[in-house]
């Protein structure tokens, strides 16, 4: 059920990235190959996508990529196309890094670990199976530390006032107009549940992890970490705006459920005509086979400890870090992840953009809202002002100084988008504000800042 769903997370997922694929994976678009490879990459970094900027290449990367996505689905040669689709998911979030967001991370990780779990044993067209329910192996400690980590090491790295010991964490997070959701913004009229809410979900982030990996205990103890979790997940979707971050998440979750809610479930409605023994699977004895366990283990175990350190070397007062060397060969996996979601504090400057641009009548009119005029005032749902989580992740690492460079790209696509659509509508000069506007305590918010972060002509 896990691989299924993982499936359907990967096909949704590569349709909203196939909706931007101008914009996103081509030298046309917002980040050419070069200024990749000349700001944002690794020696050790492989990307398909990133062989070609031009389009017709993406489109086929793209069909290819959802067809082997429904080879997972549906079960056939499981391990293989698990494989291949992790290498295709490594392959389109390195071409480019600006629309990635911790659930690519965890997403990434979970096929990682799944190539060596056995999860096209059920709902699959594979016609026998000598796997039972209860199943273990080196793997299954990488794969549960996944989730386990996700929120723990997120706990750890909260260590503002506003989580420890202000309570309002909840309250900056909803005051940020463009991630707010309808449920956020119910919520948001409540001070006081917020600040419950803020260590509530502290603390369920720092405890609920134990549960799941916890040896030895109930099913039942497991069963309240993974409840807990959903709860998590259920209130990120229903307060913010993150994309499919909540529905990563939950998938896995799916795996982590013990053996005895699935065998009650599949008593139930697990009809098929495959076969299979409620027996440990017995190996392969041979030394061929023998060596490649034997290695398969190892590098697992590896990949754990490595994982691990990782996250443990994110939190300050640990006093041990992997040494730059083991970082740099653990690139090629993509090994790399951080759970800082909204920590150690929460960030305070929200806004909006402004797209003016000089039509060739010499009137500046709004190309964002295809308005005669041009308006600084702000939109009145601002988390409807992106085409996609992808867009709104990226306009949000458009603002920030340190990638300054990639501004004049992004500019330009939209100019020529314009002129392309719009002949007789042709635009000279386009120029693109970011109105920032910083939550203070109280609901009170300061002056709001109006800076041009980008001008482009069309010459």
């Amino acid at each position: 059920m896990m691989r299924i769903a993982a499936g359907l997370v990967l096909l949704t997922d590569l349709f909203i990235r196939s909706l931007s694929i101008k914009a996103f994976f081509t030298d046309e678009g917002v980040l050419p190959i070069e200024i990749l490879k000349q700001y944002n990459w690794s020696p050790n970094y492989f990307s398909f996508h990133a062989l070609s900027g031009d389009l017709w290449w993406q489109i086929i990367l793209f069909i290819i990529n959802a067809l082997c996505i429904i080879l997972l689905i549906i079960g056939y040669r499981t391990r293989l196309f698990t494989f291949i689709c992790w290498v295709f998911l490594t392959s389109i979030q390195n071409r480019n890094p600006f629309i990635l967001q911790g659930g690519d991370d965890m997403l990434r990780l979970l096929l990682l670990w799944a190539i060596f779990l056995p999860w096209g044993e059920r709902y699959s067209i594979q016609k026998k199976s000598t796997y039972s329910n209860s199943y273990f192996d080196w793997a299954n400690i990488g794969y549960l530390l996944l989730p386990a980590s996700v929120f723990f090491f997120s706990a750890l790295l909260k260590t503002s006032p506003e989580w420890r010991t202000e309570g309002t964490a909840l309250y900056y997070a909803l005051s940020l107009d463009q991630i707010r959701m309808p449920g956020g913004s119910l919520l948001y009229q409540f001070p006081v549940i917020m600040k419950l809410l803020t260590y509530v979900v502290f603390y369920i982030e720092l405890l609920a992890p134990i549960l799941l990996i916890l040896p030895f205990v109930p099913s039942k103890i497991r069963l309240i970490g993974i409840i807990s979790y959903l709860c998590l997940f259920i209130g990120i979707a229903s307060t913010v705006y993150v994309g499919l971050f909540y529905i990563i998440g939950i998938t896995s979750l799916i795996g982590l459920l013990p053996s005895s809610v699935i065998d009650w479930f599949e008593k139930r409605f697990y009809k098929s005509n495959t076969q299979y023994e409620e027996t440990e699977y017995t190996p392969n004895t041979s030394f061929i086979v023998a060596v490649i366990q034997i290695s398969k283990n190892y590098f697992v175990i590896f990949v754990a400890i490595f994982c691990l350190m990782m996250n443990l070397g994110s939190v300050k007062k640990f006093p041990y870090a992997l040494n730059s060397d083991i970082v740099y060969y653990g690139k090629a996996l993509r090994l790399e992840q951080n759970w800082g979601m909204f920590a150690p504090y929460i960030l305070k400057d929200d806004g909006w953009f402004v797209y003016s641009a000089l039509r060739n009548d010499r009137k500046y009119i709004d190309i964002k809202n295809n308005a005669d005029t041009v308006s600084f005032n702000k939109p009145k749902y601002p988390v409807c002002e992106f085409e996609s989580d992808r867009w709104r992740k990226f306009q949000e690492n458009y603002t920030f100084n340190n990638n300054n460079y990639m501004r004049p790209f992004y500019c330009k696509y939209l100019l020529n988008k314009w002129n392309k659509e719009h002949p007789n509508e042709h635009i000279l000069d386009l120029t693109i504000f970011f109105m920032k506007e910083t939550s203070l305590p109280d609901y009170k918010t300061a002056p709001i800042i109006k800076t041009a972060v980008c001008n482009c002509t069309e010459k």
